[in-house]
């Protein structure tokens, strides 16, 4: 039985990484809908949006499965559950993508200010903390992590 939780595990690292991965490319192309007030984009991740929603409860489901199939304990145990918990703030990071697209869409049927508010530097900032933080969790480095948690003060 071993075996077949560590394929169960391996399989689950898969699938957090490609929602992490859907995640990121969404923020990012929130973030450049802003900047570029890009009307079109930002409609497409809005009407998208119930991607990421299926794939996270997918994920759900399939921790869900693992834990009761298996019974994991100690780091396996730990790890379906930060699977869990960090599944659900993917989630929630792709709702705050639509946020900025809605902001977006907003922005692209008005004139601009002239007031310029560059916040390149902080969309950068917060698109590596997410990249890593994913990277950190598959790959259990626990530096990284403490790096990822630091840098959330750069941002705040």
């Amino acid at each position: 039985m071993p075996g077949h939780l560590q394929k169960e595990i391996e399989k689950i690292k898969k699938e957090i990484l490609s929602l992490g991965a859907m995640v990121e490319d969404r923020l990012q192309k929130a973030i450049y809908a802003i900047k570029t007030a890009d009307f079109v984009l930002a409609q497409k991740i809005i009407d998208t949006d119930f991607e990421i929603d299926e794939r996270e409860i997918e994920v759900e489901e399939e921790c869900l499965k693992i834990l009761a199939l298996y019974q994991p304990v100690a780091n396996d145990l730990r790890f379906i559950i930060a699977v869990m918990k960090i599944n659900n703030d993917l989630e929630r990071i792709s709702d705050l993508a639509v946020n900025i697209a809605e902001r977006a869409e907003f922005l692209a049927t008005r004139e601009t200010t002239g007031i310029p508010f560059d916040f390149s530097l902080m969309a950068d900032k917060v698109q590596e903390m997410l990249r890593n933080s994913i990277h950190a969790l598959v790959t259990l480095d626990l530096k990284l992590a403490h790096e990822v948690c630091a840098a959330e003060d750069k941002v705040d």
